[in-house]
Order: C-alpha cells, then structure tokens, then sequence
C-alpha cells in the first residue's frame, strides 16, 4: 500500500494506552480556539498561523475540539453506541485509545457561524482545501477515502503531520 493509504488506516488500527498523554501540549490562543483547546506545540503553533492566516483574509477557522484524554474518549464513545447502536458509532467515533484526538495532533474546526458538522458548506472549508496543507495538516476523512479510513467522511477533522514533515 502507499505511503498515503498507509496514513488514512493509521490511527482506527494503532492502540494508545489509557495513560498516554502527549508531551508538550499546550493551549491553543482564545484567539483562534475554544476556551480549553490543546494540541501538541508543533500543531498548536502550526494552527495558530494557519487560522491567524485565514484571519486575515476575513475568515474564521477556530478549534472546537482538539486533544482528548482516553476517559473522555470513553465517555464519547459510550454515547455514542448508547445514541446510535455501536456498529453506527464504529462509523463515526473512535473507541477509546484508538482517537487521534488522544494524540494531540488532531483538531475539529468550524467557523463560528454554523455548526462543525456543516463545515464543508462554508468559504472557510474551501480555505482550507486550498491551504491546510501548507500548514502540515491534511482532511483526515476525506468523501473518497471512507474505504479505506473506516469513518464517515468529516469535512471540519483535520490531523497535523507537521512532526513528520520538520
């Protein structure tokens, strides 16, 4: 398999354990996040200019979801399958210790005015076609990888592999 298939199957098969927690995380500036959001410095750094960037060219790209711990993906997860049975949630949730998130190098955007899930519909999710990658980040679950991924497409999850790109 390529290089590039081989990143998209990546984490739904890599286990991380309950206790991991990435080294050097810290919080993404209010400015360009939640209240609360995390991503490794690398990422962090990386998404901070990317949204200051698209900022600039009067768009909003925020983090409204970034690291997870394991027990908060626990939590997710259980809602999930308790909301829409667990073969529904497999399609769209990561079990606990198999979530990006956990990495901190994954980061939910949205820009302010709709709802993440209708990212796709907004000038800012074309910004983001365009220039993600010069930021290190990639569309993680993109409409045409879903075969190979094992998620539903998600328009506003992005994975920062700037750590493999420096």
């Amino acid at each position: 398999s390529s290089a590039a298939s081989d990143v998209y199957k990546r984490q739904k098969y890599n286990y991380l354990t309950e206790d991991y927690i990435p080294e050097n995380l810290e919080p993404i500036d209010i400015a360009y996040a939640r209240s609360g959001m995390q991503l490794v410095r690398e990422a962090k750094e990386a998404f901070e200019t990317l949204s200051e960037d698209a900022k600039k060219e009067g768009m909003n790209i925020i983090a409204m979801s970034s690291y997870r711990s394991y027990d908060y993906q626990v939590n997710l997860y259980n809602n999930y399958v308790a909301t829409d049975g667990k073969e529904a949630a497999d399609t769209y949730s990561a079990r606990a210790g198999y979530s990006e998130h956990q990495t901190g190098l994954a980061v939910d955007v949205y820009n302010k005015v709709l709802p993440y899930t209708s990212f796709e519909e907004t000038e800012e999710f074309n910004w983001m076609q365009e220039n993600a990658y010069k930021y290190g980040f990639i569309l993680r679950f993109p409409k045409d990888k879903v075969n190979i991924t094992g998620y539903q497409y998600e328009s506003w999850h992005y994975l920062s592999l700037i750590h493999i790109w420096r």
